[in-house]
């Protein structure tokens, strides 16, 4: 099998060098993850197939829509539902991690909302770290949002995870503290904070993490 490749967003980070300059980095399924530079302000737009899952690295943006304003920081995400009018913006060198729907997705009829409708609701934006933190039971993954048929989860623990054996769909494991070394048949990988790497459909694979790791697992989940 092809060994895991890691990915570390400082260093991806550091080719970006004008503002709104983004790079597509991954896909796992049907989302693709990008990392882009925010500094100064973007137009107003949307995206009319697209949900988009704003997640900042470094630095601190305003997110801008039609359902309200956020601040986001460090660790922190909100999601723009697709047809929703936005625009983002930072005074500072911010850098954001992107989620969207890498495709031309097919709507499937009643399984999700095709279009969010001004007013509907309001922007939340939440802290992945703080989130995490506040589970009282190690190892165990919480769904935190969607990114169309994708789900976002977190989880803390020290020692062996209990991962399945294997699954049909892409796993990306994303180190937001501490340390975690995982392990598959054709490699084994070292991650720290700000790191993360994507197990292919199918890889059976071993995960380990020091004292106060906190993980983020991306996949495609049936609803």
């Amino acid at each position: 099998m092809d060994a895991l490749q890691k990915f570390n967003v400082s260093q991806i980070a550091a080719r970006l060098d004008r503002p709104f300059s983004m790079i597509n980095i991954t896909s796992i399924g049907d989302v693709l993850l990008s990392v882009y530079l925010c500094q100064g302000v973007l137009d107003w737009h949307k995206h009319i197939d697209n949900d988009e899952l704003f997640w900042v690295y470094e630095g601190v943006i305003l997110l801008e829509s039609e359902w309200g304003n956020i601040r986001l920081r460090p660790a922190e995400i909100a999601l723009v539902p697709k047809g929703v009018g936005h625009r983002s913006g930072s005074a500072m060198r911010s850098i954001v991690l992107l989620l969207r729907c890498g495709l031309g997705a097919e709507r499937k009829n009643g399984r999700r909302r095709l279009y969010a409708m001004p007013g509907e609701a309001k922007l939340k934006s939440l802290n992945l770290i703080a989130t995490a933190q506040a589970l009282t039971i190690p190892f165990e993954f919480h769904p935190v949002t969607w990114v169309d048929e994708s789900v976002m989860q977190v989880a803390w623990g020290e020692g062996i995870w209990p991962l399945p054996d294997r699954t049909p769909h892409d796993r990306l494991f994303f180190v937001l503290g501490g340390e975690a070394t995982v392990r598959s048949p054709g490699s084994m990988l070292h991650l720290h904070g700000g790191e993360f790497t994507v197990l292919p459909g199918g890889m059976t694979a071993r995960l380990s993490t020091t004292q106060g790791t906190v993980l983020v697992l991306l996949m495609h989940e049936e609803m």
